[in-house]
């Protein structure tokens, strides 16, 4: 080898393993996501209320992780793309406990991705179609199917301060230190087993603690089971919040006929702590038991 070529080749090393060492950068794309919206038929799936606070992001059916909203991603490809994005929640009102929300549709589009670019989207989305909505009730008229028991009372509201969609919200009186409401009908149809999911989507506001959960009826009898269980405890808050409270494990566990939602409100601290206030307030709207049909 001449030294001449032997130069050469010791360049052609150098550069190869600079190569290496100092690989060349790829620069992302960005994909924007600030909110989903959520579209309904209201006269089928209620109020488009909702509370998504994270979106779970796919590219060419590989994950590129869950982000809170409002979120940029970064995205290591650029040209036509596949986008698919859920709609997360935190169920049962834990932060704790981030899922995709199963009744959402999914979102898909397909983008031309530019390197060091922002794409801005707003997913929009509904039900998909086989949910079915084994309740509403936005307490929009008068005929509100929830009842008190045990002396408790369930009413409307109007008042503009009261109430936050529509022109009516509901109100649970609590006379003494508790208060305990159930669904009118007796739902017979929940699914007690096959993992299918069945939730409960509420707005609220409260300045007492708000119990949520289930009581099991033996359909044959009609004789409520002795134990009524109670899913949840919703510490007071003062301004509105939602909730999607997940029943399918209790419903799996339990095995019964038929169910009935139910309510309690205490001023006895069961977990929240700290609780004190000679009027309490406890709203409730745009209920929706949701279950899923195979």
């Amino acid at each position: 080898m001449t030294h001449k070529s032997f130069t050469y080749l010791l360049l052609f090393l150098i550069i190869s393993s600079c190569d290496v060492i100092n690989p060349e950068e790829i620069i992302p794309s960005y994909l924007q996501v600030d909110e989903f919206q959520l579209t309904t038929n209201e006269s089928i799936h209620g109020n488009d209320s909702h509370q998504i606070t994270d979106v779970w992001a796919f590219i060419n059916g590989e994950a590129l992780g869950v982000f809170e909203l409002p979120t940029t991603i970064p995205i290591l490809a650029s040209g036509t793309q596949n986008i698919t994005l859920f709609a997360g929640i935190r169920e049962n009102g834990l932060r704790s406990t981030p899922v995709i929300y199963p009744m959402y549709e999914r979102y898909e589009i397909s983008l031309d991705l530019v390197p060091d670019e922002v794409s801005l989207i707003t997913p929009t989305i509904g039900y998909i179609p086989n949910s079915v909505f084994v309740l509403t009730e936005d307490f929009e008229g008068d005929n509100i199917q929830l009842e008190g028991i045990n002396n408790a009372a369930i009413n409307r509201v109007t008042n503009p301060t009261q109430v936050l969609y529509g022109n009516g919200s509901g109100t649970i009186h609590l006379t003494e230190e508790s208060a305990e409401i159930i669904s009118i009908p007796t739902f017979v149809d929940l699914p007690i087993s096959g993992g299918s999911p069945v939730y409960l989507e509420m707005d609220y506001r409260t300045n007492v603690e708000l119990e949520v959960g289930l009581v099991g009826f033996d359909v044959s009898s009609g004789t409520p089971m002795q134990a009524t269980s109670y899913k949840v405890v919703l510490c007071p808050i003062n301004s509105w919040n939602k909730v999607y409270i997940n029943f399918q494990e209790d419903l799996e566990q339990s095995q019964l006929d038929g169910y009935k939602l139910a309510f309690r409100v205490s001023t006895n601290d069961t977990g929240c702590g700290g609780l004190s206030t000679n009027a309490p307030e406890i709203l409730l709207d745009n209920l929706k038991l949701i279950r899923f049909q195979p």
